[in-house]
């Protein structure tokens, strides 16, 4: 698929963001903004193209990006994603909006390599504070973008928040109830307490639910 940007001085394989000024090359680490990679000669053209006054962006399929190894060294496999370099792709080493995946390594400060585009939110596998943290920031960012992915963001920011507070607010009166159970009733006390360990284990388990649920709608 292809788009058009405004403007001129583009560099070959620079990555393009919705931005407030429209269209232009992104100039933020993981901006969910991202549209696609201008091409100086891409595999689609626009039968209307020269009546435009702007400049092709590829947003599917495969194209060469202008990258860094700024956040680390490229490899195949590794998602790419924006950097604060105008245009210039990056290693995305945390969760957030990712234009796609390298399909060639870079150990060199900055090149070209071929990317496989698959524009949307990319979940690594970082501790659960940092993917919580990430998903409310991108889902704030997401209110100013396209309806499909603010609702998918801010769903996903839903559903983690209403299950922490669900588990929290269940073991709250489970164990207020046991703790009390155990005053007036002190010879059961271990079947109490195994009582609280079982409804503990559902907490979690009620947590662990709303994280994957809301992992699988990022990763939508």
């Amino acid at each position: 698929m292809t788009q058009l940007v405004e403007g001129q001085n583009l560099q070959d394989g620079a990555i393009i963001c919705n931005g407030p000024n429209g269209n232009e090359p992104c100039a933020r680490d993981y901006d969910s903004g991202i549209m696609g990679v201008y091409s100086a000669s891409p595999a689609i053209n626009l039968d209307d193209a020269s009546l435009v006054d702007g400049k092709p962006i590829v947003s599917s399929g495969k194209v060469r990006v202008r990258v860094s190894t700024a956040a680390g060294k490229i490899k195949v496999g590794d998602y790419i994603t924006s950097s604060k370099t105008l245009g210039v792709g990056q290693k995305a080493n945390k969760s957030g909006y990712a234009l796609g995946t390298a399909l060639e390594n870079l150990e060199d400060d900055m090149g070209m390599i071929s990317v496989s585009l698959g524009i949307r939110p990319a979940v690594l596998a970082t501790t659960v504070g940092d993917n919580l943290w990430e998903s409310l920031r991108s889902g704030l960012n997401s209110l100013y973008l396209t309806p499909l992915a603010a609702l998918r963001y801010i769903l996903a920011m839903l559903i983690v928040v209403g299950s922490f507070m669900l588990g929290f607010v269940y073991f709250g009166r489970v164990a207020k109830s046991g703790v009390e159970a155990i005053g007036r009733n002190p010879l059961a006390g271990r079947t109490i307490e195994l009582g609280v360990i079982v409804n503990l284990i559902f907490t979690g388990l009620i947590m662990v639910l709303g994280l994957t649920l809301a992992y699988f709608i990022l990763r939508l």
